[in-house]
């Protein structure tokens, strides 16, 4: 819709009492949404990019090496493209066998799209570009959500911002784009919201629900799984909640099923990989990436209001921290019963209720967890115990098994954010009460300055920047990084991906064919050196036809010991050169 169509409904008592009709004034075609996303925007900047201005260079958004991977990828995707190479599998890393990218985290369509600033200002300024915009662009979506459903400004950019920075997104926003690109959902419901209004015919109602499942295909298998499920709840409740709808909602589905066609077909690629290189290890066990019931009113230090308090207090907490992210808080949920009360009776109201509460049950994975303690088993597809197979034992429920529970939150907090602008739009428009409500639900999630996560510093050696050291190694000489779960991913795409590396982190654990025999996986997970480092370091080596290693000089009393038995080192460009084989150039000390 227009914003020309909804400036009556920004003046006179859209927003908080005594606001101004500054969104108003932007009465081009679009103005209103585009007012929205440039403060959303504003925000994202604000909120996660300060850092990165107050001290420019050498600097990534997030901690750990979880955005070194995205880094690795944004520079892979176009590398790929222009020398002719196939960017599903990649050989550079886990050489000689390679891995199948379809399982790491590469987010290839922003790699594609942000390929030119990839190629003139280098892959970190593409990443921390995207972590930046991101829960700008899910909240924008789910402003146009909330404010198809309520005409006015306000109540829907609160809406957008509840989901956009929900604690959900705050909790990846360190380093997991594709799990902060959650912009998919929202449009979802509104293509649907549109074609039940009569305003989208089947064909283009297929179009639309295509395109969109195919883009969350690209950009995360696993929430194009979740968000299938969510899908297909909602309709679930919408049939039993609204009579008066099942014809128009029965109608719909035939082009719904003709854009999961669609988007197989799009999305083709991605699947085909997937489908043919399945993983059986590396995922992190979905039993113990659950929701804690008292996280919904307790956060993380992610937030401001758990500065100095909340990292003691979450300790107990299942999981991490990037999955403790089912915060609600007190004003918040008050809204939710205040709508509930009001709105129960409604089928709107039910299905938006019922569709939280059953993402929440999600999110609460095999067990009821109440701070940190396991109180009783629940009937969910998690958990080791879900099929038990003779023959062959315990296993996961196929798909759930590489489904973290916690993240059903998302779908929470997008019923939610709907639930709060609903409730603020029916709101008497100068009774202050509900808007210092909202302000307070709001202000629950800013982000923590001191959180320590928000960015991260990096620094390349100039063996790998400096041409003088081009003769060190041959182009496609498989090198061994020491330690393997390091910065290298950062090097190799500062060197141009010059060399191959037999390690690397691309994944939460390397590839299957790495893990065995034990004294291969011992070297592969970078474990603490063990007594006899320097003979599995040998045989690590020859398996891998490893030609150099290269150790950071920052580890070298960890590692150095083990490899001195080895080779004897040469210190050059800033790293400790173990020459294994001659590379046919001239490799001069630093």
């Amino acid at each position: 819709m227009s914003g020309a169509g909804t400036l009556p409904a920004l003046n006179g008592g859209s927003g908080p009492p005594g606001s101004t009709t500054l969104v108003a004034r932007l009465s081009g075609r679009g103005g209103v949404s585009a007012a929205a996303l440039l403060l959303y925007v504003l925000l994202g900047l604000l909120y996660f990019g300060l850092r990165l201005l107050i001290e420019p260079g050498g600097q990534y958004v997030g901690v750990f090496a979880d955005p070194q991977i995205v880094i690795w990828s944004f520079a892979w995707w176009p590398h790929a493209l222009l020398h002719g190479e196939n960017p599903f599998v990649t050989h550079l890393v886990w050489a000689p066998t390679g891995v199948d990218l379809a399982w790491v985290n590469t987010v290839p369509v922003f790699a594609v799209a942000l390929s030119p600033l990839t190629l003139l200002a280098g892959a970190v300024a593409s990443y921390n570009l995207a972590a930046m915009l991101l829960p700008a662009l899910s909240a924008w979506a789910a402003f146009l959500l909330c404010r198809r459903l309520t005409q006015r400004f306000w109540p829907s950019f609160l809406g957008g911002y509840l989901y956009g920075f929900s604690s959900y997104v705050l909790g990846h926003v360190i380093g997991q784009p594709q799990l902060t690109a959650v912009f998919v959902m929202p449009l979802v419901a509104l293509v649907v919201l549109r074609a039940l209004a009569g305003e989208l015919g089947p064909r283009r109602l297929a179009v639309g629900i295509g395109v969109l499942l195919a883009l969350q295909v690209y950009l995360s298998m696993e929430l194009a799984f979740t968000l299938t499920l969510a899908f297909a709840a909602t309709l679930v409740l919408g049939y039993l909640f609204a009579p008066a709808s099942r014809r128009r909602l029965a109608s719909l589905l035939r082009p719904i099923l003709a854009g999961y066609l669609l988007a197989a077909v799009l999305a083709a690629p991605m699947l085909y990989y997937a489908l043919t290189a399945v993983r059986i290890s590396g995922f992190q066990p979905p039993g113990d990436y659950v929701a804690d019931v008292a996280n919904l009113v307790v956060p993380t230090h992610l937030v401001l209001l758990g500065a100095g308090w909340a990292s003691d207090a979450t300790a107990r907490f299942p999981g991490n921290t990037s999955e403790q992210g089912s915060f609600l808080g007190v004003p918040l949920l008050v809204i939710v019963a205040l709508y509930a009360r009001r709105r129960w009776r409604s089928a709107a109201g039910r299905v938006l209720l019922v569709g939280a509460a059953l993402a929440t049950y999600f999110s609460l994975g095999p067990e009821l967890t109440v701070y940190g303690h396991r109180v009783a088993p629940l009937p969910t597809p998690f958990g080791h115990n879900t099929l038990d197979i003779p023959g062959i034992g315990s296993k996961y429920v196929p798909l759930f098994d590489n489904t973290l529970p916690a993240r059903f939150a998302l779908y929470a907090s997008l019923a939610v954010c709907v639930m709060a602008a609903l409730w603020l739009s029916a709101r008497p428009a100068r009774d202050p009460r509900g808007w210092i409500l909202a302000a307070l639900a709001a202000v629950l999630l800013v982000p923590n300055p001191g959180a320590g996560v928000w960015a991260t510093s990096y620094s390349i050696p100039a063996f790998f920047t400096d041409r003088a050291y081009r003769g060190c190694l041959a182009p496609g000489e498989i090198i061994l990084p020491q330690p393997v779960n390091g910065q290298f991913t950062l090097w190799q795409v500062a060197d141009g991906f010059r060399f191959r590396m037999a390690g690397g982190r691309l994944q939460t654990a390397p590839p299957s064919v790495f893990l065995h025999p034990g004294s291969i996986a011992q070297i592969s997970v970078g474990y603490p050196p063990v007594a006899d480092q320097a003979r599995l370091l040998r045989a690590y080596i020859a398996r891998e036809h490893v030609t150099a290693v290269i150790l950071d000089k920052r580890q070298a009393s960890i590692w150095g010991p083990s490899l001195d038995r080895i080779a004897r080192p040469l210190d050059v460009g800033g790293v400790l050169l173990y020459r294994l084989a001659r590379p046919g150039g001239r490799c001069s000390p630093a």
